[in-house]
């Protein structure tokens, strides 16, 4: 009798002991997920700031006449050339259609189009994409800025969010999330206002 409960009581701590090394190995494939898409939404976002800022901060370059060309809320056009003693080129960024290879219901494909290459459609998870613009005073100007306005823009203040294409599951709630980075910043071409 003694030996059958110990049987029993074996095969009872056994059981536990599996449950307990199967909950922790969900626990380390979740927390890795969750690294994972955190990891690359990250990623995607500081590309994304990185060529914006980049290209934002050449408008203007070497171009005479009109620099800025669309300047709406959520679209910009400029010229500008990209490096030195480069070609002038003609950029314009804008959201795209919605994104329906993805589980996130609000995100949307951003588009950067360069005359010299053509648009690109890019698929980052951006569910929010913003533009403002200033003046030489830093007064806000009410878009879209056209016509004559479009020579007065100085600043161009760029807000985006963007969030992990698929959810994450918490294992020990079950709640699915979207992993998510906003970034912002007033940028000031240093071309703008120059007769050149």
């Amino acid at each position: 009798m003694s030996s059958m409960l110990d049987m029993v009581g074996s095969a009872i701590i056994f059981g536990v002991l599996i449950l307990t090394v199967a909950r922790v190995q969900g626990n380390l494939n979740s927390t890795m997920y969750q690294n994972t898409f955190n990891l690359n939404t990250q990623t995607e976002a500081v590309l994304l700031a990185r060529q914006i800022e980049y290209d934002l901060t050449k408008a203007g370059y070497r171009v005479t006449g009109a620099k800025i060309l669309i300047a709406d809320s959520t679209r910009i056009a400029f010229k500008g050339a990209l490096t030195y003693g480069g070609t002038v080129d003609s950029i314009a960024y804008y959201p795209g259609s919605e994104d329906t290879t993805t589980t996130n219901p609000h995100d949307f494909r951003f588009v950067r189009y360069a005359a010299s290459k053509g648009g690109l459609s890019q698929r980052l998870g951006m569910t929010y994409f913003s533009i403002s613009y200033y003046d030489s005073l830093n007064n806000l100007m009410p878009t879209p800025v056209t016509g004559a306005d479009r020579f007065a823009i100085r600043g161009i203040h760029v807000k985006f969010r963007v969030e992990s294409l698929e959810p994450v599951t918490d294992a020990s709630t079950r709640d699915s999330s979207y992993y998510a980075v906003y970034w912002e910043k007033l940028i000031y071409p240093r071309n703008l206002g120059k007769p050149f």
